[in-house]
């Protein structure tokens, strides 16, 4: 009949998409179904007796005991398909909670230099492919397999009743399968065209959504409105193709099921009537082909859904394939005791081997109350400098060690407390203020919130109605001014207490009063804390005690000399 490779093209792919911890119940499975497929024969066997024996002979006593035991099979039968039903949806639910987590683990960890170029669009395509795989690991397909075997059973049975009559079903179900085969490549097809279209529309979605802002100040919604229509047209009409191939394929099983009938009962009458097969043998008949067509319909259903499930497998192999970040596991258990020490050895790094160095060679040692000032071109790579040594991208080549362990030993939890990133533009998660200063818990809420007070978060934050509990979207639509979202994002930064901090011209979405606290902050720390510095506001730049210029892919120390003019003594900072 039909078959579906599940295989994938190697054994890891195969363990992927088979996540760690994820069972199903494979015998309670295959012997509900053999139970229900046996079960299913008693109503053809029940006929053939009342017709054949019982009505012939109406004195017997027989009739009343075979509608009590059918009845039973009946009701037994009905009882095990829920039960099936129930462990299929229960471990449907499960795979696609695991491989859901898999698959979100896979891209939270990518190596940021080799995730490719794709889309926000693409990507949540293939997060959204997990849920088509279920049927194929839930169990769906595995009583789907086994109920075709049983095709044989009824054919077998059938044989033995009408004889030659019982090659009717047979041939019409060979055309049927034949046909469908056929139907579900070209269903293919248009799967395959629509995920295209739909990958590129939701890029474009997502992208228009993003730069919104910028795209109302220069008047451009009309025309990004007709580029939208066009890829919405495309995709409409991809969409139409697949419903139009999945109506044809199913209704294709709908007409032959009637040819099914209508021929076993033409040819059967033809038999009756030349004495060769009995009224009850028409109608077990009858109700065997039915049963024969059953399985084979649902496996054409699934043959359809093997289609969806195939573009699905590969689009979760891609992702799966995806170069996780490397992870040196640290020989001892103890977390190293943050330190404030940072040593980078012969750094090279590039986006990948076809473009050219966006660094090369930097040799750099920083220690404890040093703070360096990083100059260079806008675009030549100083914020790319910052994110290998907060862990972020990892080296091309070369080592940077912090506080004596190289940056990739650190587990993710670790290096926030070692490193803290202060960014132009810090993110703020969707939640709650309380969930953002602390992120989500991870860091004690004391420890926040004296760093909030430290920048007058706190005063701030008092005057909004829900105060700490004030729910953010961490997007435009947020109801507070963006330098006090800037200032919450750096309290998340600064609360697990890093003794590295890296400046990279955060204070620009900065008020006065919010430019001042973080000023005089940084002042505070200066002492206690290394700070890589990129900015290009005189005060901040003031604070460095060195300098280094990043130009042609070199990092070279500067004569500046870094004025001390505007340094003022500030109150003492436990850390």
């Amino acid at each position: 009949m039909m078959s579906f490779g599940l295989g994938t093209k190697t054994q890891n792919q195969k363990d992927l998409l088979k996540p760690k911890g994820y069972h199903r119940a494979v015998y309670s499975l295959l012997l509900g179904t053999v139970t229900i497929n046996i079960l299913s024969l008693a109503l053809p066997v029940m006929t053939l007796q009342v017709y054949d024996r019982i009505l012939p002979n109406p004195g017997t006593g027989t009739l009343p005991v075979l509608i009590v035991g059918v009845c039973l099979a009946i009701g037994l039968e009905a009882i095990l398909r829920l039960c099936r039903a129930y462990v299929i949806g229960r471990a449907g639910a499960s795979y696609e909670h695991l491989m859901a987590c898999n698959a979100m683990k896979r891209v939270i960890n990518a190596d940021l230099t080799k995730i490719g170029n794709y889309g926000i669009g693409e990507h949540l395509h293939r997060m959204a492919s997990v849920g088509k795989l279920k049927d194929f690991y839930s169990g769906y397909a595995l009583i789907t397999y086994t109920e075709l075997t049983f095709v044989p059973l009824f054919f077998a049975l059938i044989l033995y009743i009408a004889g030659p009559l019982a090659f009717i079903p047979l041939t019409i179900l060979g055309t049927f399968t034949l046909l469908a085969l056929w139907k579900g490549s070209r269903l293919r097809r248009a799967l395959k065209d629509r995920e295209k279209a739909d990958d590129k529309r939701f890029n474009f979605l997502i992208e228009t959504l993003e730069g919104i802002h910028t795209l109302k100040a220069f008047a451009l919604e009309k025309l990004f409105e007709r580029r939208y229509e066009a890829l919405e047209e495309k995709s409409c009409l991809e969409n139409y193709n697949v419903t139009q191939a999945t109506a044809s394929t199913f209704n294709t099983g709908a007409i032959f099921s009637h040819i099914m009938v209508a021929a076993v009962i033409t040819a059967g009458a033809y038999f009756v009537l030349q004495g060769g097969l009995t009224i009850g043998g028409l109608i077990a008949t009858l109700l065997l082909s039915g049963r024969m067509m059953q399985p084979v319909q649902k496996a054409l259903a699934l043959w359809a859904r093997y289609q969806d499930y195939t573009l699905a497998r590969e689009k979760l192999a891609e992702l799966f394939a995806t170069p996780q970040k490397t992870v040196t596991p640290k020989q001892h258990d103890t977390d190293t005791v943050p330190d404030g020490n940072l040593v980078i050895t012969n750094a090279y790094f590039r986006y990948n081997d076809h473009e050219p160095w966006i660094f090369k060679n930097v040799d750099l040692t920083l220690n404890r109350g040093e703070a360096l000032l990083l100059s260079g071109n806008h675009g030549v790579g100083k914020s790319t400098l910052l994110s290998t040594i907060a862990g972020i991208h990892s080296l091309t080549e070369g080592e940077i060690l912090v506080d004596g362990e190289n940056i990739n030993s650190y587990r993710a939890e670790q290096i926030p407390n070692h490193v803290g990133w202060l960014r132009t533009q810090n993110l703020i998660f969707r939640g709650t203020i309380r969930d953002n200063i602390t992120c989500f818990g991870q860091t004690s809420e004391t420890q926040a919130k004296e760093i909030a007070t430290l920048l007058d978060v706190d005063t701030d934050i008092a005057k909004l109605p829900g105060g700490f509990n004030t729910f953010l979207n961490g997007n435009n639509t947020d109801n507070i001014p963006i330098g006090l979202k800037q200032r919450i994002a750096m309290v998340r930064v600064l609360a697990t207490k890093p003794r590295i901090i890296l400046f990279d011209n955060a204070d620009k979405s900065l008020d006065k009063k919010g430019y001042g606290m973080v000023y005089s902050l940084l002042a505070r720390l200066k002492n206690k804390v290394s700070m890589v510095i990129i900015s290009e506001d005189q005060n901040i730049r003031a604070l460095a005690t060195q300098s280094y210029v990043l130009e042609k892919a070199t990092l070279n120390p500067t004569k500046t000399t870094i004025s001390k003019s505007n340094i003022h003594p500030y109150k003492e900072l436990r850390l």
